[in-house]
């Protein structure tokens, strides 16, 4: 029998700030982003987490740590918006997701810290708005699994980004007036001194048939 994990003491201090965080989301991406008419979609998937296996099994059987996640996703648009509420059982942020593929790029609000985090859209591992729209009807149907494995993106925020601008319309309205700062993944950086990173986060999503675990680190 596969058990839910139960609350933490990370997850019970998040769920303090819940109250705030959705207030939050609701304004920057419902009163801002979210105009006109929307299929809102909602969905969630399991995942065990082989970072720390010790404590992922319980009697010998694994938990599987949940992630849940609405999408507002715009085919004509060729967008996808996600909000990614407070994790109760897991060490990662809130997050308010900008996946643009008209513009090839992928924005990160992480909640918590209120900062913007921009880079290059990976087509690699997030759907065409198209195929995500099949995921979560496949997840409200209850005809997918949703138990699956996590790919980890290991990225660095390397300069400000002063002007959102020219990033189109869905991401200036969630960056703007936020400090914003370009992402690059870390393997990419010569010479990169690992000891100079001060703070380092996680933002898990779905953007495919698996979890996507994200973690940014800024000096």
């Amino acid at each position: 029998m596969v058990k839910i994990a139960f609350n933490t003491l990370a997850g019970v201090q998040k769920e303090e700030a819940q109250q705030d965080v959705e207030a939050l989301v609701s304004r920057t991406l419902r009163a801002q982003i979210l105009t006109g008419k929307s299929t809102i979609y909602r969905g969630e998937m399991c995942f065990f987490d082989s970072e720390d296996p010790v404590n992922s099994f319980r009697e010998g059987e694994p938990y599987f740590l949940p992630v849940t996640e609405e999408a507002d996703i715009r085919e004509n648009d060729n967008i996808a918006i996600i909000d990614v509420p407070v994790p109760s059982f897991s060490d990662s942020d809130p997050a308010a997701i900008i996946h643009d593929f008209e513009k090839g790029m992928t924005a990160y609000l992480d909640m918590l810290l209120g900062n913007c985090y921009l880079m290059p859209l990976n087509t690699s591992i997030v759907m065409p708005p198209k195929n995500l729209v099949e995921l979560f009807s496949k997840l409200a149907s209850g005809k997918y699994l949703p138990h699956t494995y996590v790919v980890h993106e290991d990225l660095v925020a390397v300069e400000e980004i002063r002007d959102v601008s020219n990033l189109g319309t869905f991401i200036y309205q969630l960056c703007n007036n936020r400090k914003s700062f370009r992402l690059r993944r870390r393997d990419l950086l010569l010479g990169f001194n690992k000891r100079a990173i001060d703070k380092c986060w996680k933002i898990r999503q779905f953007p495919n048939e698996f979890i996507v675990q994200t973690k940014i680190c800024q000096e």
